[in-house]
């Protein structure tokens, strides 16, 4: 059976690279460009590996010979080492097909050699085609579409497969897996619109850094997010020389990212906001207010700007403001009860009696917020416990191993809020991909009764073991005093 058929046939979840593995093409590193592309032509393949006495070194696709040998007029007759990508991403033969679709998704690659790490023997290659090609919304595929695409209406149609992508995820994968991809989606567009913007604009005059917060920089994101963002520019800015050509970028990729239902920061946490498009000093004079003077202001811009990454452009610019925010951050105690303050403003909905407490919409339906009062708990107290150990990771899951790692939380107390955080995402999640198929626009809103009693009493559980993790925090930190 080919590859593609079992990969339609089976969830990624319950798949492993070696069931979807191929032969490659394996050649030497002094083998010449002409000879290894004469070798994969009669293989029919994209791609080979490339090793030094058995061991891979490196591996060239169909695109490392546009770009490096007939764009550039390379020398057909030079080593093969010399156009390679060299130490590849490898997977072993037992990891899941999940992971080699995640590996794909972030890195924008379709090729991963799969390498046996006990006996060191290649097996082969897994490609993108391998992984759900019988569904053209697949995250994988998509991305590369993004990356592909000309014009803003080209991304605002790939766009529309968002929700598809998460519905047919959702069905198989953990939340974390799925936000990761969905997040990689909204990444890709992102980068896409800057390398628009740029095209058309022509080089930056000075360095920036492209930055993102909130879900995004969390790879958090579900079908249906608003987007946060900032330039931090070079101190070389100057306004009256360089205002215009970043304030231009700025509003290409704001509005883009609109057009792709990535609506805009009803707060106006945007790049095109001036605010929030500015040289590193200006930034590094922003995080030291908000750390030393915690007004509830300083403190709404930090459960948002302390989620940061950097998507695009001078990585050293956000590295340099990162590392002096975390060393102030450990510092602060006063910063850090306030924020502990903070993290307890979204209590999980459950009352005296462990019953759901619900809210009341506009339509009369009584709801659980899986939102604010979910999810957003649990990633309030895991920010606060990372800034004070001064740890550099964002994603809530990540957060929690890392704090365990670090001894900042107990292993029993980590096992819980892990499977607590986990429910409640795919909760959520689920919720989202039923109104999706059934053409609704989805929210956070979940009403009871579309629970089973199962999963009732696993949600009273999760959010009881949230609400235990807010009250730690809150005695170590004295925060409840503040409130």
């Amino acid at each position: 059976m080919e590859a593609e058929k079992r990969a339609a046939d089976y969830s990624l979840l319950t798949v492993q690279v070696k069931d979807l593995v191929r032969p490659a093409v394996t050649v030497d590193e002094e083998t010449s460009i002409q000879v290894t592309a004469a070798q994969m032509t009669a293989a029919n393949s994209h791609t080979a590996l490339v090793v030094r006495d058995a061991k891979l070194t490196g591996i060239v696709t169909d695109q490392n010979f546009r770009v490096r040998v007939v764009a550039s007029q390379h020398d057909p007759q030079d080593r093969i080492a010399s156009i390679m990508s060299p130490q590849p991403m490898t997977l072993p033969p037992q990891a899941p097909a999940t992971e080699a679709m995640l590996l794909m998704a972030h890195h924008n690659i379709r090729h991963i050699p799969v390498v046996d790490p006990h006996k060191q023997t290649i097996l082969g290659v897994v490609a993108g085609t391998d992984l759900l090609r019988s569904h053209s919304h697949n995250a994988i595929y998509l991305i590369g579409d993004i990356y592909l695409a000309k014009d803003v209406e080209t991304l605002k149609q790939l766009s529309l497969h968002r929700p598809k992508a998460l519905v047919s995820m959702v069905k198989s994968l953990t939340s974390y897996h799925v936000s990761h991809a969905i997040s990689s989606i909204g990444q890709a567009l992102t980068r896409r619109l800057l390398q628009l913007a740029e095209h058309q604009l022509g080089a930056p005059p000075v360095p920036y850094a492209f930055l993102v917060a909130g879900s995004l920089a969390r790879f958090e994101q579900t079908a249906y997010s608003d987007q946060d963002n900032g330039l931090i520019l070079s101190d070389d800015y100057q306004e009256a020389e360089h205002g215009e050509y970043f304030r231009k970028l700025a509003d290409f990729v704001c509005d883009g990212l609109d057009a792709c239902g990535y609506e805009y920061c009803k707060g106006g946490i945007m790049a095109s906001n001036p605010q929030w498009r500015q040289p590193l000093s200006v930034w590094r004079h922003y995080f030291a207010k908000w750390i030393e003077t915690p007004d509830p202001q300083a403190l709404l811009y930090s459960t948002i700007f302390f989620d940061l990454r950097c998507l695009y452009g001078e990585a050293a610019l956000f590295e340099d403001l990162h590392q002096s925010i975390l060393r102030r951050t450990q510092k602060s105690t006063l910063f850090l009860t306030h924020m502990a303050a903070n993290a307890l403003n979204f209590r999980p909905p459950l009352g005296f009696f462990k019953g759901f407490v619900l809210e009341k919409q506009a339509n009369g339906e009584k709801t659980l917020d899986m939102k604010k009062r979910g999810v957003v708990p649990v990633i309030d107290v895991a920010r606060v416990y990372t800034l004070a150990a001064g740890l550099p990771v964002t994603n809530t899951r990540e957060r929690l191993q890392a704090l365990g790692q670090a001894n900042q939380v107990s292993n029993e107390v980590l096992a819980n809020v892990l499977d607590a955080f986990e429910f409640i995402s795919l909760t959520r999640l689920r919720h989202q991909a039923r109104q999706i198929e059934a053409g609704q626009l989805a929210d956070n809103q979940v009403a009871p009764d579309e629970l089973s009693d199962f999963e009732q009493r696993h949600l009273k559980n999760a959010f009881e073991v949230a609400s235990h993790f807010q009250e730690a925090l809150a005695q170590r930190y004295q925060a409840n005093a503040l409130r």
